[in-house]
């Protein structure tokens, strides 16, 4: 999921310093290095678990203590509370201890650096071979792909299509003639097994890594409300700036592509059937198919993308207390300056100023009269005393008043539940968001419809220099509109 676009430069002194100060690092030079990496190990990644209950782990941990001193009697002398509370701190980060309302105790996570000094240990194994030609064929068909996607030019891609049908034309005849199927031997088999397996350890880590991205933007987001001078509309700008930036950054578009491709109901069962098959191959490495993580990907994968997601409703949430804080000072602030101008004024009254010009305002005052007012005027309306009529070279289209005619009802009732039902789980959410959660079907009236009612509300807002791209489908016929984003928050 981490996509690079940096190259090979020479190493400075100071950020080699910085990253030798990576919690993984320090982990690795720590004289409890050893210890800490084998009960992480046998805590999260054997099991395939992502977080732990707190009564588990300190369990597990109590058990594994009695283990070591029975090896080094002199050794480890605190207790496993005490240790997991040193994983969590500051100086090594390799814990994370969540609390959570749908559960009665804590769990404990592994953090991005304990993932890392996991991964470079394991990479430290040896290993029974080093598969070369199933990673040279994945490279060529990446580069195959590359050069056939670089291009929308349709002659080209057909070209390329005709030549993929003639070699797969070229292999069925082949079978047909000889009728044998060339097959992998044991060797390639285990060799893409394990291929496999190492971009799913690998995808796994990259995903706490992701994670703590998002959780970078919460931060700069709620800091950036902190500075002097933020304003409302430009923090609303900055959130709504930051979900189109995650979403089109190489490593967001990467993103939620995967997420997409995850989500697909027949892509899950695709992949269930092809484990299957795949875990029942005795040519197959047996140490590899012990390895039960691929069988778990799709779940373990679900769980971290529902994760991310949630790290996006976080950044939404963090952006609402922010507004309310901005509000709530503004408005303190100008009470302070109103007491202080009633303080001048009470020490000032028994002497008042004797210039006539005392006070100097920026540029005129503007004068209003309120005769300057325009007069009351009743609203203009009409009523039709006869048939329509038409100059000689109009002509009604009657399929336009039709479908005037059969245009929905605006039931901004049903769109207000739509929105309640959203913010039931979280803060705040975009009207793309809804609109994703619940599809229009209504045609763009139904959009105008959520206009309407963040307009009606002030704790909602309407971006106006920010736009969501909306497909609306009006009967047969479909259309793309840009309508403003708007976050929707919750009140209170």
């Amino acid at each position: 999921m981490t996509i690079s676009t940096s190259t090979i430069a020479p190493w400075d002194l100071s950020e080699t310093e910085r990253l030798l100060e990576n919690p993984a690092v320090r982990l690795l030079r720590s004289p409890n290095g050893a210890f800490t990496l084998t009960f992480l190990h046998r805590a999260f990644k054997e099991h395939h678990a992502i977080s732990v209950p707190e009564s588990h782990l300190r369990a597990r941990l109590e058990n594994f203590l009695e283990e070591a001193r029975a090896l080094a009697p002199s050794s480890y002398p605190q207790t496993a509370s005490d240790y997991l509370a040193i994983w969590c701190g500051d100086g090594q980060l390799l814990l994370k201890k969540l609390y959570s309302g749908q559960v009665e105790e804590p769990v404990f996570e592994l953090t991005s650096g304990a993932e890392r000094a996991m991964q470079w240990i394991e990479d430290l194994q040896a290993k029974p071979f080093v598969g070369a030609e199933s990673r040279l064929e994945l490279i060529l068909r990446n580069l195959e792909e590359i050069v056939l996607f670089s291009t929308s030019d349709v002659e080209n891609r057909i070209a390329a299509l005709q030549e993929q049908k003639a070699h797969i034309q070229a292999q069925i005849d082949a079978m047909l003639s000889s009728n044998t199927a060339e097959a992998y031997t044991p060797v390639q088999l285990t060799e893409r097994f394990a291929n496999a397996l190492e971009l799913a350890r690998g995808l796994t880590g990259d995903f706490r890594q992701l994670e703590e991205n998002f959780k970078g933007v919460a931060r700069s987001l709620a800091e950036s409300h902190a500075q002097p001078g933020a304003q409302k509309g430009r923090m609303v700008g900055q959130l709504l700036d930051t979900h189109a930036a995650i979403k089109e950054s190489p490593q967001g578009q990467s993103f939620y592509a995967f997420w997409n491709l995850l989500s697909s109901p027949q892509r899950q069962q695709r992949w269930r059937e092809l484990t299957r098959r795949a875990y029942r191959i005795d040519a197959i490495d047996s140490t590899l198919r012990s390895n039960k993580l691929l069988d778990r990907l799709t779940s373990l994968l679900l769980v971290e993308g529902e994760r991310v997601v949630r790290s996006n409703e976080r950044m939404a949430a963090t952006l609402r207390r922010a507004l309310e804080s901005a509000a709530s000072g503004e408005d303190q602030r100008l009470r302070e300056l109103i007491r202080e101008i009633q303080q001048a004024a009470i020490v000032s009254r028994s002497e008042p100023p004797s210039e006539d010009e005392f006070f100097e305002l920026t540029g005129p005052p503007a004068v209003f009269a309120s005769f300057s007012r325009s007069f009351w005027q009743p609203d203009a309306t009409g009523s039709l005393t006869d048939e329509f009529s038409f100059a000689s070279d109009s002509v009604l289209d009657w399929s336009i008043v039709d479908r005037f005619k059969n245009l929905a009802d605006l039931n901004l009732k049903r769109l207000r539940e739509k929105i309640h039902d959203c913010l039931a789980t979280s803060d705040s959410i975009l009207l793309s968001e809804i609109l994703r959660r619940f599809p229009v079907t209504d045609g763009a009236l139904e959009v105008i419809g959520y206009l309407v009612i963040a307009t009606q509300d002030d704790t909602h807002y309407v971006a106006k220099d920010q736009f969501t791209t909306i497909r609306v489908v009006d009967g047969a016929q479909g259309a793309t509109w840009r309508a403003p984003e708007i976050l929707f928050a919750r009140a209170g």
